[in-house]
């Protein structure tokens, strides 16, 4: 059965209706002739992420019916199938038959809802004379299926949840460039707080009192829809026990041997399926695991990883813990900032311990520990040192990530927190055709 006519609805109801009031992401994407694939968690702010480029289209004088824009969640819309998809551009060019051969700009909603969608995408690619903007939640559209399925086609780019930047600016607080030695850091110090604590989905951010509420609701959509439903898992119990484990212990060592023995003695599972669980939280970048830093790949293998996860909010509404954690959760935020700033990240261990070493794209090293505290604690200063001796040739930067001491000493760096976050990266994100 044709939609023709509901998709006339729906893109007449588009044009007509006034943008949402936007608050500025900091992701940049370039102009290219591929198609865009804008992938992160679910509620991390994609959809409004499109209203924001089209923002910027108008503002470079681009007529608004030449904007095309479908969610693809719509329940007028639904049920839909492949074959229908070419009723939405009947409609369009039914409405605006002048625009058959000008640049229109279409973006595409949640769209691997559709069965078969990337065969109409590529389609209208080679086809049309369009630019695609494509989104999906990364349980549901994940960069390998990309690549697979535009063939070439698309350039990926992830939308992690707020930056410390984004979410001061969400709390309606601009900053200055001499931000650091104005009043306004106090406010910021005691904001950063709220950062650690909640994280950075902007649902919760603008919520003032069911903060918890709406990140418990987030997990269990996330198990049961995002993960038991996609990837047929039966035992949720299982997955919902080794996800609360992983939360709980963010920037800790993982050892599936270690996990697995304990479990089945309480249990029956196999470690097989502890290891298709842990990739399911992977792959949706949930949980992350940082591999030890060796120019040894065979090193790296057998060294275990570190777990961290993509957002503190989601974190503390679901783990087992018994203190403040402020310690973990300061460490999962530098974490979550390297990979919103385009690094690989590693740890690296010796006599003590690295947090993170980064690099750039000159090869140069970064060693980074986020101690948190407003002392200078020997071990953090002697795991970076150490780490300077073994690999001297190649390391730029030693950094301590403090509260509040700001200092160098014996060639490191100490930076309060919340001076390091809101400061630019080094290096803008390098995005690789999927």
């Amino acid at each position: 059965m044709k939609k023709t006519e509901t998709f006339k609805y729906v893109i007449k109801e588009f044009h007509e209706s006034q943008f949402p009031t936007l608050i500025q992401r900091e992701l940049r994407i370039p102009k290219t002739n591929k198609i865009t694939s804008l992938i992160g968690s679910r509620r991390s702010g994609k959809t409004f992420y499109f209203y924001q480029i089209m923002n910027e289209l108008l503002d470079m004088g681009i007529p608004k019916d030449r904007l095309l824009y479908i969610n693809f969640e719509d329940d007028r819309l639904l049920p839909l199938d492949t074959d229908q998809l070419n009723d939405m551009l009947d409609a369009y060019y039914e409405l605006y038959p002048n625009n058959k051969n000008a640049e229109k700009f279409f973006f595409f909603d949640e769209i691997q809802n559709i069965e078969n969608w990337e065969v109409f995408v590529r389609r209208v690619y080679d086809k049309e004379n369009a630019r695609i903007y494509v989104t999906g939640s990364s349980s549901k559209l994940l960069s390998k299926e990309i690549a697979t399925s535009l063939r070439g086609r698309t350039l990926a780019f992830r939308l992690f949840p707020l930056s410390f930047r984004e979410f001061l600016a969400f709390k309606g607080l601009s900053i200055p460039k001499d931000f650091a030695y104005s009043e306004l850091r106090f406010k910021i110090k005691n904001l950063l707080n709220e950062y650690l604590d909640f994280g950075g989905f902007p649902e919760v951010v603008l919520d003032k009192e069911l903060k918890r509420d709406i990140l418990l609701n987030y997990f269990e959509l996330l198990i049961y829809r995002d993960l038991a439903e996609r990837f047929s898992i039966r035992n949720t119990m299982i997955l919902r026990r080794l996800t609360k484990f992983l939360l709980t212990n963010i920037s800790s060592p993982f050892s599936i041997n270690a996990y697995y023995k304990a479990l089945k003695q309480e249990t029956r599972v196999s470690k097989e399926t502890i290891m298709e669980y842990l990739s399911y939280l992977t792959e949706i970048n949930l949980i992350y695991l940082v591999p030890f830093f060796s120019y040894s790949l065979k090193v790296q293998q057998v060294n275990p990883s570190k777990v961290y996860c993509t957002d503190n909010g989601l974190r503390n509404a679901v783990a087992l813990k018994f203190s403040a954690d402020e310690g973990r959760l300061a460490e999962n935020t530098v974490f979550i900032e390297l990979k919103r700033r385009g690094y690989d990240v590693h740890y690296w261990k010796g006599r003590k311990e690295v947090d993170f070493v980064v690099k750039d794209k000159n090869g140069r090293l970064t060693a980074i520990n986020a101690s948190y505290t407003n002392e200078v604690n020997s071990r953090e200063l002697d795991g970076l040192l150490e780490f300077k001796e073994k690999f001297s040739a190649d390391t730029q930067e030693l950094l301590i990530l403090t509260k509040d001491f700001d200092d160098t000493r014996d060639g490191i760096k100490f930076v309060p927190l919340w001076k390091w976050l809101l400061g630019m990266p080094k290096e803008k994100e390098e995005h690789k055709s999927e």
